[in-house]
């Protein structure tokens, strides 16, 4: 198994850093990473600051920081707009580890969890800076190793040439059994597959074609189990 390790894009920082100026300075750090982040937005009458995740490839976490300053503005606007970073952890994103698996997902889930006051949600702490950096590293949140799983492919996706990281994107219908031992065939569309050479750089999109497959089949697809149990109920195949 390989191992992929936080790197820390944007070091603790008590006072924080205006988001947009570390944006426009680091944009190219956050291509195709999944990130954890700490912020405050400046409208925050007491400490409260916002933690949350980006776990997709591509450009997803900058776009996802960038919400941020589009919805609080920048600090020289005076008032109550701004926003302020003061940490970034990141790891490259691999298609292999799961996304409930991830480092960002795992830290994440800690720190909801952590005993701080809450503030609109599990996402807002309610507490200094310094003590949630210190209970993070208590808790070794800031080194954390994330393993790589091989693809599984079991023999029944080995026939058809699936792997367990390929997505569902819907089932478009149906067919019935043929004989009472038979099984109902799904026939089913994939999301579009992103990979990454070793360099990080993405390959070209691959669009897989369209499959029919059963029901035990589905299941061991990403979003194949939650997505061919809605299409049974409202077809009533159950």
């Amino acid at each position: 198994m390989g191992g992929n390790n936080f790197k820390i894009l944007h070091p603790f920082d008590k006072n924080g850093t205006e988001l947009k100026t570390w944006l426009d300075a680091n944009k190219s750090k956050l291509a195709n990473q999944r990130i954890f982040y700490i912020l405050r937005a400046k409208m925050e009458k007491n400490d409260v600051f916002k933690i949350g995740i980006s776990e997709r490839g591509g450009q997803s976490a900058y776009g996802r920081l960038k919400d941020y300053y589009h919805f609080y503005g920048q600090s020289n606007q005076g008032g109550c707009y701004g926003v302020k970073i003061h940490l970034i952890l990141a790891n490259t994103f691999d298609p292999n580890v799961q996304t409930s698996d991830s480092n960002v997902r795992r830290v994440e889930t800690k720190m909801k969890a952590a005993p701080f006051k809450k503030a609109r949600g599990s996402e807002r702490l309610e507490a200094s800076i310094s003590d949630i950096y210190e209970y993070m590293k208590e808790h070794n949140l800031l080194n954390v190793k994330e393993d790589s799983n091989p693809v599984r492919q079991t023999p029944r996706l080995k026939e058809l040439g699936q792997s367990s990281t390929d997505t569902v994107k819907q089932i478009l219908g149906h067919n019935l059994p043929k004989t009472r031992s038979g099984q109902i065939k799904y026939t089913t569309e994939f999301a579009v597959s992103i990979r990454y050479d070793r360099n990080n750089k993405p390959l070209p999109a691959k669009k897989m074609p369209n499959k029919e497959l059963t029901y035990d089949q589905l299941v061991q697809l990403r979003n194949g189990r939650h997505l061919a149990d809605e299409y049974n109920k409202k077809h009533n195949l159950n």
